[in-house]
This record gives C-alpha cells, structure tokens and sequence, in this order.
C-alpha cells in the first residue's frame, strides 16, 4: 500500500483494544488507553496490532507504529476531552485502509509530532527578559514523563516523505474534484494544516487555509450527509479550519478572501464544547472583524481613522458585553466539572480579543487600559494548570497578553507560560510564539520614537510581511 517504510523506534506492546465506529463498521485497533511510560528497554520491544483485524492486517510495522502514534497520543493533542469513540479524529484512523492520501498525512503528522517532541526547549539567547528565557526558568516536570522517548533517528525525513506523497495526491485530486469526495480533501488539507502547525506554524500553512476555505464555501448545503464516513466529522474538521482562517489572520496583511461567518452554518458553535482551541465563536466572530479593521487601517493614512477609531470601540463594546459565563454553562449543554476552568480561559480569550481590537487600528480608542487587560489575562490562567486540557486553549491569549506588554514581569510571565505550554504541547507554533513576542519587544524597544503611539505592535508585525500562525 504504500511505497516507503517509514523508520521509527518500536514501542512497548499494547495491552488493551477498544472498538470504534468507521466506515460503517466495527473495527479493532489495539492500543493501550493509558500507556505506560517507556524506558529505554522498551524501545526494541514489538509493536503488535490486532491480527485478526483485516483492516491493518497487509500495513508494514512502521506504518502502523506511526498510527499508534497518532490514535494515543496526538489525537489527544487536537480535543479537550479524549473520551472513547468520542475522539472525532482517532475515527479517521480506519479510513486510511481506503484512502491512502489520508494514510500519508497522518504518517507525516504522526512523524514530524516525534520530531518536535524530541526538540530541544527554548534557545537561550541571553538571560535578559527581552532576548530568551532566563536560566533560573523553572522548567514543569511534565516534560521529562509525557511521553518520553529517546530522539528517533530519521522521523523528519518520513514526515517529510510521507508529506511529499500526500502533497502529490492531493495535486491529483483536486485536479478531478468532480469525482472527489471533498469532504476528505478538507479533512486532509486540515492535517497539512496541523503538520505546519506541529513544524513551526510559520508560512507554509497559509496556503493550507485558503484551499480549505475555497472548498469550504464551495460545499453542498451542510446537513447530516451519510454518503461518505468522513462527513460525519466535518463539524469539527470543517470548525478547525474556519477557526485556524481567523487566527490566521491576526498578523497577516491581506485582503479578506472569505468570510467564515458568512456560510449558512452554525459549525463553530456546534463545535465548541471539544475543540482544543475552546475559542468561544462570538468572540472569534470579533477578532475577524477586528482583523478586517486592522487591514483597512494598515492602507489608511492617520488622519482618516476616526471612523475605524468609531468602528473599533463598537467592536469593543460588543467584546466587552459577552457574557462569559452564561457561555461556559451552556457549551457543554449543562455546567460540568470542567466549567470553571472554561470560565477562565473564555474570560482570557475576550481580555485578548479586546487587546487586538486596541493595537488593530492606527489611533487606540480612548478610555482603554491595556495593561489591565494584560493582568486579567494572567489573572485568569493561573487558575488553568499546564495538566489542564484547557491548557491547549491557552497559547493566543498569553502571546497577545506578552507581545503587548512594557511590564519585564509580565514579559517573563508570558515566556515562562508559553515553556510551560510546550512540554504539554510541542507543537512548534508554540516556540513561534515566543520569537514573535520577542520581535514584537524589539521593535518597540529599539524604536527611536514611541512607535506604539503611531501603528502599534499589530501593525509592526504584519508590515513585516510574514505568516504566523499562533493558535
């Protein structure tokens, strides 16, 4: 089935099999639910998949460790709460038997997670605040016991082979839409999404959104398709997306190639009680228009912002008026264990939201105190621990709350926070982040005037013409 075996060191033998729905019927895929750690002698011990499971039966090893891989571990990265048969992103993994571009994508996501895992943490440039952290950072033990392993030889060049692979059927793909089923094509262009994101989320993902979003737009009216198992997900890979298109857009310059509130479709909101990035949608319905503000001032000469000035303030009010808590009972359909820690985060993410709004424009509203916005931000997610599958939700709010910041105690927080987010998470627009923050402190600080008074950090970072991806 595929033309490459794909290297990676074994892992212990898996202890416990579960059944799942996929492709309208019951298969077995054998994994341990809560894995133990593995030592270094557990690295030559076999993998075992299910034999008597014709599904993976004819796949080399290396092909299903990589899907291991994935079912325990980085499906885990993309929801909040990983629960069986409920994991909308484990369920693809039988699909892949009949697909092989699907198979590719999750191998080169697959590889390139072991990859950054294995990264080193942070550089440590200087032991200023503005350059790196500083060598007294405490470091989460976390990072020494998620699962561990010694650095794979070769798992870059799979991910990077198998992306090639992935990349060449797409190509063909999309050349015969007609006959694709592009509700797959969707799901596999939000994988490339989330390699870039696990690489570096710089540029390269950029592409990724558009295409998914020209394809998004250009779906049959969304309902309950039962023509294809993959559709029965597209809440939330389709949510993913739109969701990835807005915070995207944050620091990019360019003109609005489509609105994702504008499709006749409640998907975000549907979406929210399980997506890793719990952006709460009215929110993020704000930010894009606090985005598409920030464009339109970025062409615009000072003395004609008074009405995004106006514009602005209204976008500020309608942030300031949500109702957080009202929120965060309902999104899971009643209050659950889980709801204060929701409170916290949405109440992070609306103080975020308000800060963009304020370094969007050329002129900030009057009557706004950043730096208070900047406290409650750091107010909030101390009560999120880095355990806290809610921790995922938190990586935007605390680079806005760092990038504007003038406070070296809050500068060290934010970089601390974000270390702290990356033995959880170590997905390299994590460490994106950090450079983005430290490039956002430069060219304030360098500044021979107070560039803030002008454009702002906002502006500064989307003149530079870069694609940064912060999810």
């Amino acid at each position: 089935m595929m033309g490459k075996t794909y290297a990676m060191p074994d892992h212990q033998p898996l202890t416990r099999s579960i059944e799942g729905e996929g492709n309208n019927r019951v298969w077995t895929f054998s994994y341990d639910l809560k894995p133990r750690l593995p030592g270094p002698s557990d690295l030559q011990a076999p993998l075992y998949m299910a034999p008597i499971d014709p599904l993976f039966q004819d796949m080399d090893n290396p092909s299903r460790r990589y899907l291991y891989h994935f079912a325990t571990i980085l499906c885990e990265d993309l929801v909040i709460s990983d629960v069986p048969n409920e994991n909308p992103f484990r369920s693809l993994i039988p699909t892949c038997r009949d697909h092989p571009i699907l198979l590719h994508i999750i191998v080169a996501n697959a590889a390139m997670h072991i990859s950054s895992m294995n990264r080193s943490s942070f550089d440590l440039h200087n032991g200023s605040v503005e350059g790196s952290l500083s060598d007294s950072t405490p470091v989460d033990t976390l990072s020494l016991t998620r699962y561990s392993i010694d650095s794979p030889a070769g798992t870059t060049l799979d991910a990077l082979a198998a992306k090639h692979k992935a990349i060449h059927l797409l190509k063909a793909a999309l050349e015969n839409l007609p006959s694709t089923d592009v509700d797959l094509i969707v799901t596999v262009i939000l994988l490339f999404i989330n390699l870039e994101l696990i690489d570096s989320g710089k540029n390269a993902w950029r592409a990724h959104v558009e295409g998914a979003m020209t394809l998004i737009g250009s779906l049959k009216p969304f309902q309950n398709d039962q023509t294809s198992p993959i559709a029965l997900i597209r809440d939330r890979i389709t949510s993913d997306c739109l969701t990835y298109h807005v915070l995207g857009s944050t620091l990019t310059n360019s003109a609005t190639f489509l609105d994702p509130f504008a499709l006749p479709i409640d998907i975000l909101s549907r979406s929210e009680a399980n997506s890793y990035l719990s952006f709460p949608t009215t929110l993020l319905q704000i930010l894009f228009r606090a985005c598409e503000l920030s464009n339109i001032a970025f062409t615009l000469p000072v003395t004609e912002t008074a009405a995004l000035i106006n514009e602005a303030s209204s976008l500020l009010n309608a942030a300031q008026s949500f109702d957080v808590t009202a929120w965060a009972n309902n999104v899971e359909g009643a209050p659950t264990r889980r709801t204060p820690n929701r409170i916290h985060t949405a109440l992070a993410h609306q103080n975020a939201v308000c800060i963009y709004i304020y370094r969007s424009i050329a002129q900030s509203p009057v009557d706004m105190n950043s730096e208070s916005l900047v406290t409650e931000i750091i107010y909030h997610l101390s009560f999120i621990d880095p355990k806290d599958p809610l921790s995922k939700a938190t990586s935007w709010p605390t680079f806005i709350a760092g990038a504007e910041t003038d406070n070296p105690v809050y500068r060290q927080w934010a970089l601390d926070r974000l270390n702290l987010l990356w033995n959880v998470l170590p997905w390299g627009y994590v460490q994106t982040a950090v450079e983005v923050i430290q490039m956002a402190w430069r060219l304030r600080d360098e500044a021979v005037t107070d560039s803030m008074g002008v454009s702002g950090w906002v502006q500064q970072l989307k003149a530079l013409g870069n694609h940064w991806l912060i999810a």
